[in-house]
C-alpha cells in the first residue's frame, strides 16, 4: 500500500474548564429558645443585624 506523509494535525482544543464553585464554609443550625414554647432556628452564619430585627419584631408581639 502506498503511504502518504502529511503535516501533523493540530491538537484538539481542551474543553473549557469551569472553576469549581467557591467552597462554602461549614455551617450549623443554631436554635434560639424565646420562651413560651417559641424558638427560632437559623444557620450559624446568619446576618446578625437581620436576626436582631427579626427578634425585635417577634418580641413585640
Amino acid at each position: 500500500m502506498p503511504v502518504k506523509i502529511v503535516a501533523a494535525l493540530p491538537e484538539p482544543e481542551a474543553p473549557e474548564t469551569k472553576s469549581p464553585p467557591p467552597l462554602r464554609k461549614k455551617t450549623s443550625i443554631v436554635t434560639i429558645e424565646l420562651g413560651r414554647g417559641r424558638r427560632i432556628r437559623v444557620e450559624s452564619d446568619v446576618d446578625m443585624e437581620a436576626l436582631g430585627r427579626i427578634l425585635d419584631v417577634v418580641e413585640r408581639r
